[in-house]
């Protein structure tokens, strides 16, 4: 028979694990007061730990599930921190057992907390509200939808007739006829903006007017998809003090605020992904008799609405779609019928406007190099390391860009210049010989796997690892532009200017409210909840975790930016609803 290794040993092996792994992650000198602390604290919460799974073990799939998460968030924080983490250490063995054990240190922490949540989310009672009936309550819907527009009104009223930055301006171009059309940004969705501006102009005979009106209805939009979301809550017995905080998430947070007046693709793109996301947690919740939530014919219009809009005002969001849709039809295979449909009243049109609409109306497909984002930047940052590179491989690289640009030109975060390369290269001659390309990539890759892995994290890390600041509400007014746009604030004074200054600053300032402003934090969030909804009773809510997981995927695969926040925002606005997924267990779904 095994002896087993004492509890308190295993305890102190832990909290010293975690202690280290939380020094070296925190840059904190071995000396410091912080280290004993650290210490106590994770000896006494393995002890409590182990002492609390002693009398209810947690099953086998909620162990395993902790692991994997657990090794995965592992993972993200030593490939996106190592270098720090090794502190100038040059032995190769040193530096392997120094990982080995911050890495072990790590993965011990996160998973005694995500078992800890796991445990905590069984009693979380979330939907357990005893006051449904009031007055309050059920009016929260409205209360929602009109508190988000006094939330957002200072800032509309500061930056009239909204944020235009150089993607507003060149689709601005497209619609007065200075630019040729293109899909590059959303036809779709320039089409809103060229409404608003003609109404404008035949109201007014102003511009700004038209650009005005765009943005109030863009404030209306999101506010009226925000309270269906809270309608769902409130239909789902979801607490008040939840409810006010989802409340608060939208009205008040700085950023929600100043997107809502940005004239992007993105705002109303991840506004419909929401909206499609809410509709497939209640369908989900109306395939049960006992359930607050009916599917009707609205429940309906709003799928086809929500997934259209989806699939047209960001190219991702189609791929989104159809990555989603195999999954669509088999949850709701019970009526499989309906979905058919209604997924093919979504399907077609948008290929119809894709397709035969958009080559009438003659508008420019994106240039292929525009899609080819990552694969540039890991080629490309062998080049920037000076590895070496054989002449045969150099040569055929040069036959499209010249490559004695690159080292100058590289930007780790940004593909923008690479891309730009190719533009003054031969794009045509790499777009006539795609196999060719692609082989010499996967051959480069196998050559250079260090560049390529360094590339890779470089151009994505701000997607995934949360200690990586993000400029939210740096875009003032109106780009510089020769188009004659300027701002015309309704209002406008140095008290308001210093109060968005402190507003946008109080991330930097005060802890855990800034993760909110960190899309890797919010990444690993979405991750424990869909997590926590896996080894949950309601599995089958992870199919509202799909579209933005989709969308995601598409940002790693081909992000242009290592970290544009209005990129993932479409998951910062669905998070609300993930809590609901993975914590509301009352009534089925």
């Amino acid at each position: 028979m095994k002896k087993q290794i004492p509890s308190s040993i295993l305890t102190v092996l832990y909290a010293a694990l975690a202690t280290w792994a939380s020094v070296r992650a925190c840059r904190i000198s071995t000396f410091h007061i912080m280290g004993g602390l650290f210490f106590l604290f994770y000896f006494l919460l393995y002890g409590q730990f182990r002492r609390w799974t002693g009398h209810s073990r947690p099953s086998r799939i909620v162990t395993a599930t902790a692991a994997l998460i657990a090794a995965l968030f592992t993972a993200f924080y030593l490939l996106a921190d190592y270098d720090a983490l090794l502190m100038g250490l040059t032995s190769k063995l040193f530096r392997l057992g120094h990982l080995l054990i911050i890495g072990a240190g790590l993965f011990v922490l996160f998973d005694t907390l995500l078992l800890a949540f796991f445990f905590w989310a069984d009693s979380a009672g979330l939907c357990r509200n005893t006051n449904t009936l009031s007055r309050f309550y059920q009016r929260l819907p409205l209360i929602s939808f009109l508190v988000c527009l006094i939330g957002w009104l200072p800032y509309f009223l500061t930056n009239y007739p909204g944020v235009m930055t150089v993607d507003s301006l060149n689709q601005y171009g497209q619609i007065i006829g200075a630019l040729p059309m293109s899909n590059h940004h959303p036809w779709v969705h320039t089409q809103m903006i060229r409404f608003f501006y003609t109404i404008g102009m035949a109201l007014t005979g102003d511009a700004i007017t038209g650009l005005g009106l765009f943005t109030l209805t863009q404030m209306l939009i999101m506010a009226g998809i925000f309270a269906y979301l809270m309608d769902t809550l409130v239909r789902f017995k979801v607490r008040t003090g939840v409810c006010l905080a989802v409340l608060a998430f939208y009205a008040l947070l700085p950023y929600n605020a100043v997107y809502m007046v940005t004239i992007w693709k993105d705002i109303l793109f991840s506004g419909m992904v929401l909206l499609f996301s809410t509709l497939l947690f209640r369908f989900l919740a109306g395939m049960h008799a006992e359930s607050n939530i009916r599917i009707t014919h609205r429940t309906g219009f709003l799928y086809v609405l929500s997934g259209f809009c989806m699939c047209l005002f960001r190219s991702n969001g189609f791929y989104a779609f159809l990555l989603t849709l195999p999954f669509l039809l088999v949850c709701f295979r019970r009526t499989w019928k309906k979905h058919i449909v209604l997924n093919l009243l979504i399907l077609l049109p948008v290929l119809t406007v894709k397709g035969p609409v958009m080559n009438a109306a003659q508008v420019a497909s994106p240039d292929f190099v525009e899609s080819l984002s990552i694969p540039i930047q890991l080629a490309a940052r062998v080049y920037a390391d000076e590895e070496p590179v054989s002449e045969e491989e150099d040569a055929m690289w040069n036959r499209i860009l010249d490559t004695s640009k690159i080292r100058d030109s590289y930007q780790s975060f940004c593909s923008d210049h690479m891309k730009n390369l190719i533009r003054q290269g031969d794009q045509a001659y790499l777009e006539a010989h795609k196999a060719d390309y692609l082989k010499l990539w996967l051959r480069f890759g196998l050559e250079h796997p260090g560049a390529y892995l360094r590339g890779y994290l470089d151009a994505t890390k701000g997607y995934w690892y949360p200690d990586v600041p993000n400029l939210i509400g740096s875009d003032e007014r109106i780009a510089q532009n020769t188009y004659g746009l300027t701002a015309r604030p309704l209002f406008h004074n140095p008290v308001t200017i210093k109060i968005r200054e402190i507003l946008f600053k109080l991330p930097d300032m005060v802890p855990v409210y800034g993760l909110l402003f960190s899309l890797g934090a919010m990444f690993w969030l979405c991750i424990l909840l869909a997590g926590r909804t896996f080894v949950s009773p309601f599995r089958r809510r992870l199919i509202v975790f799909l579209p933005n997981a989709a969308i995601m995927a598409t940002l790693f695969l081909a992000t242009p930016v290592y970290n544009e926040f209005r990129y993932a925002y479409s998951m910062l606005l669905t998070i609300p609803l993930f809590i609901l997924c993975a914590l509301g267990g009352e009534q089925e779904g």
